[in-house]
């Protein structure tokens, strides 16, 4: 062979080989880089978070109905009372007063009675008898009923000074813990009708609830009997059972007329199975179960995005003929539906393509989507990058499949 055909030889090859890396980079360089995952069969739950405090279902605030400084304090903080222990007293040296003043004008007022009725009576014989005149009969009969009417006066106001006297010595109204003393002996009880002045408190730490915050926009999910997951802060990696008792009908407001305006309703979460070491007021988080569904299929949250329906893929160059600029002109009026990307086998044979699927989807776990119809069990479906499944892919794309870019160097691999 020629020196001659040698070299066309060799530069033919060269200049295949230089036309075949070039194509393939620019097959490389027009797909975009995706991770994958099949779609999977299992179980979705549906949560509600809320967080909030510990106390106790029943408690009881104990404070004085009438003013008195305490002079003695039977019971301190952790305490176990029985119904109708006794509890403190106030000095009662005025209410005892009171009521031998009461008693003391009561006596009086009898004695008037007494002499009224027998002077009712004696004008009441002498008018029968023609003796005196009616006016002399009805004016003993008046001052009789006087009499009567303060009897009656007096005796109410004994009541009330015995009451008030009574109330001096205050006894447990149930049996429970003494959770908190807030008097001590020598202070001031302010008893009120209108204010509270609290002495102590009394609650069952046997039955403990959860007093949640939830928000306006997830409250309507939420459902008497609901089950929950709780965490307790002080007492962590332990997980709580708890069950939805009540869901308050009047939102609680902060932040009212800002910009910082949130809506809250209170949720009580009873605790089925309280640990001893827990105490009111102590914080905790709440995972209300709203929804499961079982056996059906599901994807990662991430890969459910919005596109309109029936989407055309844009050229690179941006050319678009007439038929296809009239079908995006019809897109464009139309609202967006939920969809996934499937990955197929590119019609070239050369790499993957993705698919733009409809779906529609059911409820929302922690982590997944329910598909109720669009997608097959193993479907393989893109999950992320998110920029590129929420804007950056369209219908037919190429894509590379790859590895999750790992945000941290030292971050262990993922089977």
């Amino acid at each position: 062979m020629s020196k001659k055909k040698i070299i066309i030889i060799v530069l033919a090859v060269v200049t295949i080989g230089v036309v075949g890396f070039f194509a393939v980079k620019k097959e490389k360089g027009n797909s975009k880089e995706v991770q994958s995952a099949k779609v999977e069969r299992g179980q979705v739950v549906h949560k509600v978070a809320a967080s909030g405090r510990i106390q106790p279902v029943v408690e009881v605030d104990v404070s004085a109905d009438v003013a008195g400084r305490v002079i003695k304090m039977a019971v301190k903080e952790g305490d176990w009372v029985e119904k109708g222990q006794f509890l403190a007293q106030l000095d009662a040296t005025r209410y005892k007063a009171d009521v031998d003043r009461s008693k003391e004008v009561l006596t009086s007022t009898e004695a008037s009675l007494s002499l009224a009725e027998l002077e009712k009576n004696q004008q009441l014989e002498l008018f029968q008898k023609k003796l005196v005149s009616e006016l002399i009969y009805q004016g003993a009969l008046v001052r009789y009923l006087q009499s009567l009417s303060s009897k009656k006066q007096a005796e109410a106001a004994l009541a009330q000074s015995v009451d008030n006297y009574n109330k001096t010595i205050m006894f447990a109204p149930m049996s429970g813990t003494v959770t908190l003393v807030n008097k001590e002996v020598g202070e001031m009880a302010l008893g009120s009708a209108f204010s509270r002045d609290i002495i102590m408190v009394i609650a069952d730490l046997n039955a403990m609830e959860v007093l949640v915050d939830v928000n306006e926009n997830d409250v309507v999910d939420v459902a008497l009997g609901d089950t929950t997951e709780i965490e307790i802060d002080a007492l962590q990696d332990t997980i709580f059972q708890g069950i939805v008792t009540e869901i308050a009908h009047s939102a609680q407001n902060t932040g009212q007329g800002s910009l910082d305006q949130v809506t809250n309703f209170k949720v009580q979460i009873r605790l089925l199975t309280p640990p001893k070491e827990i105490r009111p007021g102590m914080s905790a988080a709440v995972d209300i179960r709203t929804a499961v569904q079982n056996d059906v299929l599901f994807v990662p949250i991430q890969s459910v995005t919005m596109r309109k329906p029936k989407q055309l893929n844009e050229k690179q160059d941006g050319e678009l003929n007439r038929a296809d600029s009239s079908r995006l002109e019809e897109d464009a009026d139309l609202d967006p539906v939920e969809v996934v990307f499937v990955l197929v086998e590119s019609e070239k044979g050369k790499g993957k393509a993705a698919i733009q699927r409809e779906v529609v989807t059911g409820i929302i776990g922690e982590r997944d989507f329910e598909i109720i119809s669009g997608l097959e069990l193993d479907d393989e479906i893109v999950t992320g990058p998110y920029k590129e499944i929420s804007r950056g892919l369209n219908d037919g794309d190429k894509v590379k499949v790859t590895k999750r870019k790992k945000f941290n160097a030292n971050e262990p691999k993922k089977d």
